[in-house]
């Protein structure tokens, strides 16, 4: 499951039959069932997480890209930049020092996030 800390994601575009870059890394902070990070482009997110009981960790973010910007996925954010609402639900790992995984859509085109724990919080 996912718990406080430091965590590495590695996003894969959901369409490996492209000839571009199949992935990005961003980083992200769990703290308290809240979660802020960045990604290469420029762009942040933020939001929530939350633990089932049904073997899933529920996350809403919201995703800012700068202007433009465009996503492994081929999603672009125009000249004004834009905001992302998504919702994923990762399949919940042994232990929260194991890779967690996710299938999101962002303008209706896959990706694939895996969450690697790096380490924890310091209070």
């Amino acid at each position: 499951m996912l718990a406080d800390g430091l965590y590495g994601l590695t996003i894969e575009r959901g369409d490996r039959r492209k000839k571009c870059a199949a992935f990005a890394e961003a980083l992200a902070v769990l703290r308290n069932g809240a979660i802020l990070g960045s990604g290469p482009l420029g762009g942040t997110f933020s939001g929530s997480y939350s633990v089932d009981g049904a073997g899933h960790d529920t996350v809403k973010l919201h995703i800012d890209l700068p202007p433009g910007r465009e996503l492994l996925n081929g999603f672009k954010s125009g000249r004004d930049g834009i905001r992302v609402d998504i919702e994923a639900a990762f399949e919940r790992a042994a232990s929260a020092h194991r890779a967690h995984r996710a299938k999101i859509k962002i303008g209706g085109k896959p990706l694939s996030i895996t969450a690697a724990f790096l380490g924890p919080l310091t209070k």
